[in-house]
């Protein structure tokens, strides 16, 4: 099994939170200059008021990070578990950045998981915090919390 992020939502986001998570999330990848282009790890990705998309580039990609502000609900389910493997690629880093910015902005909408603890988290959090101002509170979450 591989490196892998998890994380619980709502099925739907509320509007402007998202839509501020886009624009952090915009912004953040801009200083990183991490490679990511969209799902298949071309072009650019997609980030939009009603989706983020995107994937390692140039190679550097393995699942894409897909996050819909609207998501179909299965089987009634009000809350949907998502994830993304991404191998420690250098894109892990956005991954890991966009989960913070979603989580701050959403706060309980949205629950992060990990195959790493708090410690693998230290990077995005630093770039959080240096280049947005939050993330120093960020935690990971468990599949027992509710």
């Amino acid at each position: 099994m591989g490196w892998t992020h998890y994380w619980q939502r709502d099925i739907e986001l509320p509007v402007k939170p998202f839509a501020e998570a886009v624009a952090d999330c915009r912004k953040i990848f801009n200083l990183l200059k991490v490679p990511i282009g969209d799902a298949e790890g071309k072009g650019e990705p997609m980030l939009t008021d009603d989706k983020i998309e995107f994937n390692g580039a140039d190679g550097y990609g393995c699942e894409p990070f897909i996050i819909n502000r609207i998501q179909q609900p299965r089987h009634g389910r009000t809350i949907v578990a998502e994830r993304c493997k991404t191998e420690h690629l250098p894109y892990d880093l956005c991954v890991q950045c966009a989960l913070i910015i979603l989580q701050h902005h959403l706060a309980v909408a949205i629950k992060v998981m990990s195959d790493g603890t708090d410690y693998d988290w230290d990077e995005a959090e630093r770039m959080c915090v240096k280049h947005l101002g939050y993330g120093n509170n960020f935690c990971l979450g468990t599949a027992s919390d509710s």
